[in-house]
């Protein structure tokens, strides 16, 4: 029989030519069982697998792979494979994935006299970005083949340097140099955003290969008045790609001059939009049609022209997300114009757009604006109700305080999935219609929310308990008391955050009512909303809820407990407090992790009180200890944590591995060195790995 490498070695070999594409992945991950000098050949093979998660791997396995020189002078000869295109581009893949260490051999390789291999060469230099490469590179800019020319101008503008754009200006400015070099100079220069002063790129504006890529360059300084004339005259130009790329560089240049210079550019640009109405209709043609990145510049100068025929057009760009905040800003800078125009066609709107509208006219201050938010309150969408709510109280619009109520007050929609999104809107904007400082009368307010109480439908005697609880009056005292002898739970539980807002000595009985409902949900938003009020007059219901039959219940009482009295210091009721914490200790899970998430959070003689947990049987319990004593733990502590190296639950081994070394504790090295032998997991394998990296570093 043979022994176990050498069947090993014979399993990854035939499972390297397997028909089955996941058979040969699973065996180039295996392939560091094969003999040193088998695995490079074996893994560049794979480099022209049929399957591209074959090739995936493959890449990474040669990236990991200790002999740098070998893996590089492997995948430099693969570049040359002409036959197998796929090969030779996860070549360069792995080369790219090598890094600097490759950086040596692939500038002796550039030297080859295949002009593949050449080319390649240099697009490997562009992807690891290695300054050494630069010298190399500018000398390949004289290359006799072109297309290795024009790699060599895209590689400088990847790595970039003061030699690399000396280089690349003069090759942009050079008439005598083929278009191709050029358009790839331009381009280059045009990502390191370098500009070129306009009497240097005569020649290439004149070019209509040439001359987009030279519009987004022009420009040697914003005093350049000369590139400023030409961009503004490229606005008008009958090819799209020149006055795009005009769009792109006059809005560029916006951003870097003086105030009082851009007020004078933006003028500039707009007169000359006036004057040239062509280029705001083919803007705005090219809205739906143009790639994304074309689209935001389309945007933002549409903006910027200020065109009467230009909002509607914007809004509708604004269903692309991606867009949505750029449209938002455009309209804003359009002002009141945008606020008619899209008045006007409110009822032609689809509901994505008109909820897109409510989201600008938040931003505006228009009287149509206000009328559509009010109107937008009885929108057949939720979305568009939503949205329109929101803005309401961001404008504080006093006339929207009764929509808004009656909007709350309406029976929910069958099916309606955004109703709970749309009441907390509601809620929002209430209570900044009627907090301080709000424009809507707060007892006008309360008196349509009792009013809309009766008979109204849980979510909505929910809300309301809400808005009571935002406000925090001591005269809806009684409605809150009412709210918490609701039928609803739910209701119940919403009306706990109000009633613990009032003033504490009218609001003993209710709030002890609350302490001994009936839910363990309303008992929990009362150990969790007792802590607002941070005096010792509440510890003894507190301590009461601590010993509640619910084991919830229980670690919402110590939760508060630990965050709001057991901190530092030597008063009773501090004392008091860390003893609760200690007893806690011995209860069930939930209780135990609230004494940690407690720990976490005041730190100091409470976090000492978790070092037992790192023993609790409860994995969770464990992770959270170990992450404690990562954030306050002494010595002492950190020791207690290393044998937690081999617990048996793989995320407690992992967190202490990483607290371990997070803390740099030398003496955790040999236990990780032992684990790293044993374990399985691959998360914690890496873990372990990144451990020992700065541990023995």
């Amino acid at each position: 029989m043979l022994p176990f490498e050498d069947r090993e070695r014979e399993s990854v070999l035939r499972d390297l030519e397997s028909e089955d594409e996941e058979v040969r992945r699973l065996a180039v991950e295996r392939a560091f069982g094969l003999r040193p000098d088998e695995v490079v050949t074996r893994l560049v093979e794979r480099l022209g697998d049929a399957s591209w998660r074959v090739r995936k791997a493959a890449v990474e396995r040669l990236g990991a792979w200790p002999d740098g020189d070998a893996i590089a002078d492997a995948l430099i000869q693969a570049l040359a494979d002409g036959e197998n295109p796929g090969r030779r581009n996860a070549a360069v893949d792995a080369l790219v994935h090598c890094g600097a260490a490759a950086v040596p051999r692939l500038l002796e390789a550039i030297t080859s006299e295949d002009v593949d291999v050449r080319k390649f060469v240099v697009d490997v230099l562009a992807g690891i970005g290695d300054l050494r490469a630069v010298p190399v590179l500018v000398a390949h800019l004289g290359d006799e083949d072109q297309n290795v020319r024009a790699a060599a101008a895209d590689a400088l503008g990847a790595i970039g340097g003061g030699d690399a754009v000396s280089a690349l200006v003069a090759s942009s400015t050079d008439d005598r140099q083929d278009d191709l070099v050029r358009y790839s100079a331009l381009c280059a220069l045009g990502r390191l955003q370098v500009g070129v002063p306009a009497r240097d790129l005569s020649g290439a504006l004149d070019s209509p290969v040439l001359r987009p890529a030279a519009l987004e360059v022009l420009g040697g300084g914003d005093d350049d008045h000369e590139a400023r004339r030409a961009l503004l005259k490229a606005l008008e130009d009958p090819g799209r790609a020149s006055r795009e790329a005009a769009m792109r560089a006059l809005l560029s240049l916006l951003s870097r001059v003086g105030s009082h210079e851009t007020d004078t550019l933006a003028s500039e640009i707009r007169e000359v939009g006036r004057a040239a109405p062509q280029i705001v209709t083919h803007a705005i043609e090219r809205l739906s049609e143009a790639d994304l990145a074309t689209r935001l510049v389309l945007v933002q100068f549409l903006g910027l022209l200020r065109a009467p025929e230009a909002p509607v057009p914007l809004l509708l760009a604004g269903g692309d997300e991606a867009l949505a905040q750029v449209v938002l800003a455009a309209l804003e800078m359009l002002g009141e114009l945008a606020e008619e125009a899209i008045a006007d066609v409110w009822e032609d709107l689809e509901a994505s757009s008109r909820r897109d509208a409510c989201a600008f006219f938040g931003r505006a201050s228009g009287p149509r604006s206000a009328e559509c938010l009010i109107r937008a309150m009885d929108d057949p969408d939720p979305t568009v109700r939503t949205t329109a709510a929101a803005s309401i109280g961001t404008r504080g619009l006093r006339e929207g305080l009764e929509p808004l109520i009656r909007r709350l007050a309406a029976p929910p929609d069958d099916g309606d999935h955004d109703g709970d999104e749309e009441r907390t809107a509601l809620v929002g904007a209430l209570v900044r219609l009627t907090g301080p400082g709000g424009a809507a009368d707060p007892e006008r307010a309360i008196g349509l929310l009792g009013i809309a109480l009766h008979g109204a439908a849980e979510p909505v005697r929910v809300a309301i308990a809400r808005v009571l609880g935002s406000l925090g009056r001591p005269q809806d005292r009684e409605l809150v008391s009412l709210l918490l002898k609701d039928p609803s739970a739910e209701v119940r539980r919403a009306a706990v955050g109000a009633i613990v807002r009032l003033e504490p000595e009218a609001t003993a009985e209710p709030l002890h009512l609350a302490i001994a409902d009936e839910s363990a949900d309303v008992r929990i938003a009362v150990a969790s909303a007792l802590g607002e009020r941070g005096n010792a007059e509440v510890f003894p219901d507190l301590r009461r809820l601590a010993e509640d039959s619910d084991a919830r219940v229980r670690a919402a009482a110590v939760r508060t407990v630990g965050l709001h009295f057991a901190g530092e210091g030597d008063s009773p009721l501090a004392r008091e407090a860390r003893e609760l914490l200690d007893a806690a200790r011995g209860d069930e899970a939930p209780v135990a992790l609230a004494v940690v998430e407690a720990a976490r959070a005041v730190g100091g003689s409470v976090a000492e009180r978790v070092t037992d947990l790192l023993s609790h049987p409860e994995p969770d319990v464990v992770r959270e200890a170990v992450r404690c004593v990562g954030e306050h733990g002494g010595a002492e502590d950190l020791d207690r944590v290393i044998p937690l190296t081999a617990h048996p639950d793989w995320s407690v081994r992992a967190e202490a591995i990483q607290v371990l070394f997070e803390r740099s504790v030398k003496r955790a090295l040999p236990a990780i060195l032992r684990r790293l032998d044993l374990e399985q997991d691959e998360f914690v394998r890496s873990v372990t790995l990144r451990a020992l990296e700065r541990l023995e570093g």
